[in-house]
């Protein structure tokens, strides 16, 4: 007997071969005998009903054939038999030749059923550890790529929002006749901070996403900046009307660009959809321990026709989500509404 490393004892398969080698053996032993003297039993009945007494030469020729047949009988059966116990280890041998052959295709759907406790019953245990050990290294790879596509399509969605507002004033800019020091620096600023945040977003995709999380010492302050920047986005084309009676100071700890990525997503979104006859809100409240934004837009009768894929939406949901957020979206043929859900603190005092 063996002990396995999983504390199970197991049979050595050289022993069960052999086991089956005695009992093949046995049988044919008891086999021969059974017919060796039944065969003189029946000769000599044989001679004794018709009177007939042959010579001793004839009785020991008689016996010598009856001798032969049943030892070759006797072989035979021997064969026959321990090739047959023995072909049950053959076809389980077979069975783990198979699972490599999957393994080795990558069939890793395909196990190996166990059998008798011994090494071949060890063999198939270890070959289905490999098969699944190589099928969740699988699904992690292909979860992996997955992730790096969505990654790649979420920042290459959002790099472009930052490039619109730059190209969007350089043109503004390039149709003005004149322009003073304080467009001037107010363009630059713009061109600084949008080439900062594509520098920011294709690093990640170049290297990996990784956070760069910070304190959020004063989150109202914050958010007035980050609604006023929304607003300018979108003033040219829209009324905007912004609410923040109810978003009393708070602290957090976020990734800028990321905050950023979520009011750039949600300015896009209203460039791309929303119907510019109708005022577009963007509501801030805090709750006891959350931020609630709310953006409201109707919705342009023209944009229903237009194929939307829901990057940007997938995009704030994914960003969200890796604060322990929510987001909420509502759409029907006039109206759409997010709702999004930041986990925050309350404001320290002193």
């Amino acid at each position: 007997m063996l002990t396995n490393e999983n504390g199970r004892k197991t049979k050595r398969l050289s022993r069960e071969i052999l086991g089956l080698l005695l009992i093949a053996a046995v049988i044919a032993l008891f086999f021969w005998g059974f017919l060796y003297l039944t065969a003189n039993s029946i000769s000599e009945t044989y001679f004794t009903e018709r009177n007939l007494q042959p010579s001793e030469g004839q009785w020991l020729t008689l016996r010598a054939w009856i001798r032969s047949v049943s030892l070759l009988s006797t072989v035979i059966l021997f064969l026959v038999l321990f090739l047959f116990l023995l072909g049950q280890k053959l076809a389980y041998l077979r069975e783990i030749i198979q699972g490599v052959d999957a393994l080795r295709t990558h069939r890793l759907e395909d196990t190996i059923p166990l059998r008798e406790a011994n090494e071949l019953t060890e063999l198939a245990e270890h070959i289905n550890f490999l098969s699944e050990t190589e099928r969740r290294l699988r699904q992690q790879e292909m979860a992996l790529q997955a992730e790096r596509e969505r990654m790649i399509r979420d920042l290459s969605h959002d790099i472009r929002t930052p490039l619109t507002a730059i190209l969007s004033y350089s043109d503004y800019m390039s149709r003005k006749d004149g322009y003073t020091d304080a467009e001037l620096r107010e363009y630059f600023s713009l061109v600084r901070k949008k080439a900062a945040q594509m520098k920011d977003m294709t690093d990640r995709l170049l290297e990996g996403s990784k956070r760069n999380v910070e304190p959020v010492e004063n989150g109202r302050l914050l958010m007035e900046q980050l609604a006023g920047e929304w607003e300018e986005i979108l003033e040219d084309s829209f009324s905007c009307e912004i609410s923040m009676e109810n978003c009393t100071d708070f602290r957090a700890e976020w990734d800028m660009q990321e905050i950023l990525r979520i009011f750039d997503n949600l300015s896009s979104n209203v460039e791309k959809y929303a119907d510019s006859g109708h005022p577009v809100l963007l509501q801030m409240d805090r709750g006891v321990d959350t931020l609630r934004i709310l953006q409201k837009n109707a919705v342009r009768q023209t944009a229903q026709k237009i194929e939307s894929n829901q990057i940007g939406l997938e995009s704030i949901r994914r960003i969200t989500a890796g604060y322990g957020g929510a987001v909420t979206v509502s759409l029907d043929e006039k109206q759409f509404q997010i709702e999004i859900t930041l986990p925050v603190a309350k404001k320290c005092k002193g």
